[in-house]
């Protein structure tokens, strides 16, 4: 079984929920989105530039494809695990409302 199978096998709220209430700390400083990717770009720069100082080399367009591509990959792989999770929402909230009909029965 490949890592994306796995990912969504565990793809269920309570492993969510597990993480957010018995998981590890969380980050105490999580800078946003722009200045993290921001600060990688920075890093990666200084390390391209050991090998190729040319701006427009085949490796930061290699390294650029590749990125655009895992990027969209996980990007899928959210979607589809946002989806399994609105799936076990509805599936949870329909089991109660059955629930509570049986009830006034």
């Amino acid at each position: 079984m490949n890592y994306i199978e796995k990912i969504f096998k565990r793809a269920k709220l309570c492993n969510i929920v597990d993480n957010i209430l018995y998981g590890p700390e969380p980050e105490k400083n999580c800078p946003d989105y722009e200045d993290r990717m921001n600060e990688a770009y920075k890093e990666y720069s200084k390390i391209v530039v050991k090998y190729d100082p040319k701006r427009n080399s085949e490796l930061y367009d290699a390294a650029n494809a590749l990125t655009e591509v895992i990027s969209g990959v996980y990007m899928e792989i959210g979607f589809q695990a946002g989806v399994l999770f609105m799936q076990e929402i509805y599936h949870n909230a329909e089991s109660h409302r059955n629930e509570a009909g049986d009830e006034q029965v």
